[in-house]
C-alpha cells in the first residue's frame, strides 16, 4: 500500500496540518490546525474518505479543527491523555496568544497511551513514540517511512520549551530516541518543510549542535 501525504498549511502560526492518503482514498488526518473548512474543501475536492484524526499533541494551534472535522466525518480522535489538561485549556491559550474567538473543544476517542507500540486505525498501521518535552504529551506517529513529529522535531530546530508544558532535558532525551530510526526517514514537522532524519542529525547540523 503507497501512501501520499499533503501538506495544508493554515493559521496564524502556519501549522502543518497532514492528510495522508492510500491508494483507495482512505485518509487519516493529522494534527488539522485550525481551518476545518479548508481541510473538508481538500478532502470533498480530492474525494478522500477521513478514517481518523491524530494528534502529535495539543497545543491550541494544532487542535482547534478537530471538533468540526470530527463530528463532520464521525471520526474517532487520537491523543496522548498526558496532554488532556492542555486540550481542556486551547482556549485560554488561544485567547493569550491570537484570539478571543472560542473554539469546541473535542473528547479524545483513543488515547495513544494505552495502546500498543503499533496499532491499526482503519485500513493504516500506526508505530507511535513517546517523545515529551514540547509538552507532556508529545508523540511522534509513524507509518512506514514516514514520521509526524509535531513541535518535537523540525527542520533545522527542535520545539520549543517555553511554552505551557515544555521540558527542555525530556525534549532533548526525546528528539535523541528518533536517532534509533533509519536515518532516510522522511520527517513531517508541525511547522515548516519536510525533511530527513539523515540531514537533521548530521554531525554539524544546527539540530546535532543542540544535541551536544
Amino acid at each position: 500500500m503507497s501512501l501520499q501525504v499533503t501538506t495544508f498549511t493554515n493559521g496564524k502560526w502556519r501549522q502543518n496540518c497532514y492528510i495522508v492518503v492510500n491508494d483507495e482514498g482512505s485518509a487519516l488526518i493529522i494534527d488539522p490546525g485550525s481551518d476545518a473548512n479548508g481541510i473538508s474543501a481538500l478532502l470533498a475536492q480530492n474525494g478522500w474518505h477521513v478514517q481518523a484524526i491524530l494528534n502529535t499533541h495539543a497545543h491550541y494551534d494544532h487542535v482547534g479543527a478537530v471538533a468540526p472535522l470530527k463530528e463532520k466525518y464521525g471520526a474517532p480522535f487520537y491523543l496522548h491523555s498526558a496532554d488532556e489538561d492542555l486540550l481542556k485549556h486551547a482556549n485560554l491559550y488561544r485567547m493569550l496568544f491570537e484570539s478571543r474567538e472560542a473554539v469546541k473543544i473535542p473528547s479524545i476517542n483513543h488515547d495513544i497511551s494505552g495502546l500498543a507500540p503499533e496499532f491499526a486505525a482503519g485500513p493504516f498501521t500506526i508505530s507511535w513514540i513517546s517523545t515529551p518535552g514540547h509538552t507532556p504529551g508529545s508523540v511522534c506517529l509513524r507509518l512506514k517511512d514516514l514520521l509526524f513529529t509535531g513541535d518535537t522535531l523540525m527542520k533545522d530546530h527542535v520545539g520549543r520549551t517555553d511554552l505551557p508544558g515544555g521540558n527542555r532535558q525530556e525534549l532533548l532525551t526525546s528528539v535523541r530516541k528518533l536517532m534509533e530510526l533509519p536515518p532516510e526517514t522522511i520527517v513531517y514537522g508541525g511547522h515548516g518543510p519536510s525533511t530527513t532524519l539523515q540531514a537533521e542529525f548530521a554531525e554539524g547540523s544546527r539540530v546535532w549542535s543542540q544535541l551536544q
